[in-house]
């Protein structure tokens, strides 16, 4: 292959790599550790095209200093391959985990393979398994090359397995987008292995994380940038949607609220409150799985929405939830108790309550066991008690 088409591919993929990362970075405010691991991907990715295209430069070339040059950017090249699928599987753990560290043998697993990746490089710069140096000065692959492709592309196996394991814990979208990333990738990489001199796998990365970058951007404009729920207007807009194309089925509704979080926020200070905000979402998100939209309506408010066969349906889901909530207690991160409010109910298909006045009713629903709450509890401390009122409209 002429120099030109790799540098036409590299410089396409350095370029598309950049503005995202420009976007990415210039997004400012607290960054998440999905975030930052999405940066890592793209810096990651950014360095084996840069290694790549330095390779293709400096092989065949004599000038002084072209050889360790070109053995430089060769071991740095396969150095840095694992990398790109390392953040990827990393990016999806922390995408369900959401605000909990990596735990260690997540970390293990997804790091192995580039450590094993670099022992074999280092090898070959002496026994030339995986890449040579000809008297020349032209790069060759070596005898096994096919080890280190296996190990590079190890972790979006892993990512793949991962996805489908625990394919609940993820949104609809996010698991479709996602389970789609390492396709182009696995494309490439099987031409470029077949075909020697084509080069496809750096560029085939930038494409792949431009369509998952517009559509994280497409999806956080309708979410609460906090909890990552929907936020108000999305939660309102569901509801309507619900509410035009009623059938036969109930629409159930949901309004939530965290007792005593003034009190959380005076006491432990704002950056607590806000944990608190974001462990009770991930809870949420646990407990309501199945077709129910979850939103922030505001403050400490959360409302649920979702067609239902019968009121005992949203009594399970919620019994359910309460059940979240006490083991999370009981577990003691955070240094009280989490403890909510609830209103839910019920519309039946012939009913004509708009979208604000069901929204206004499960709200006093809320607000009459919220006063239960404090009439029975008097102590300024949080304590778990699952309380809940419903009514049918």
């Amino acid at each position: 292959m002429p120099l030109l088409y790799y540098v036409q591919n590299s410089i396409t993929a350095m370029v598309l790599i950049s503005v995202i990362l420009f976007y990415v970075l210039g997004q400012g405010g607290r960054r998440q550790a999905q975030d930052s691991l999405f940066v890592a991907l793209l810096i990651s990715t950014f360095l084996v095209v840069i290694f790549e295209l330095s390779v293709d430069i400096f092989s065949g070339r004599t000038f002084y200093g072209s050889r360790p040059l070109l053995i430089f950017s060769t071991f740095m090249f396969y150095v840095f391959n694992p990398f790109p699928s390392v953040f990827y599987f990393l990016y999806l753990d922390q995408l369900r985990r959401r605000w909990v560290k990596i735990p260690w043998p997540i970390g293990v697993l997804a790091f192995s393979p580039a450590i094993i990746g670099f022992f074999l490089t280092t090898a070959s710069l002496f026994k030339g398994m995986i890449f040579s140096i000809d008297a020349a000065n032209v790069y060759h692959r070596g005898s096994s090359f096919f080890l280190i492709t296996i190990f590079d592309l190890m972790c979006l196996l892993f990512g793949v397995i991962y996805l489908i394991y625990y394919r609940e814990s993820f949104k609809k979208r996010d698991f479709s987008l996602f389970i789609f990333f390492p396709v182009p990738v696995l494309i490439a990489v099987v031409l470029q292995v077949a075909i020697y001199g084509l080069e496809m796998v750096g560029l085939s990365l930038a494409l792949t994380m431009l369509i998952v970058y517009l559509q994280m951007q497409s999806s956080q404009a309708n979410k609460d940038y906090l909890t990552l729920l929907y936020n108000r207007g999305v939660s309102e807009k569901y509801l309507e949607h619900l509410l035009l194309k009623r059938r036969k089925k109930l629409i159930g509704g949901i309004m939530m609220d965290i007792n005593n979080f003034k009190h959380v926020n005076d006491m432990y200070g704002h950056d607590l409150g806000d944990r608190c905000l974001r462990y009770f979402s991930k809870l949420l998100r646990e407990s309501f799985k199945n077709n129910w939209l979850i939103g922030r309506f505001g403050g400490d408010e959360f409302v649920l929405f979702k067609e239902v066969d019968s009121l005992e349906e949203i009594k399970h889901d919620l019994a359910s939830f309460q059940e979240h909530v006490s083991t999370f207690n009981t577990e003691g991160t955070l240094p009280f108790f989490l403890s909510v409010s609830t209103g839910f109910a019920v519309l039946s298909p012939n009913d004509t309550m708009e979208a604000t006045a069901f929204i206004k009713a499960l709200d006093t629903l809320m607000y009459e066991n919220k006063r239960k709450y404090h009439a029975s509890n008097r102590k300024k401390s949080i304590e778990h008690s699952p309380n809940e009122e419903f009514d049918i409209l």
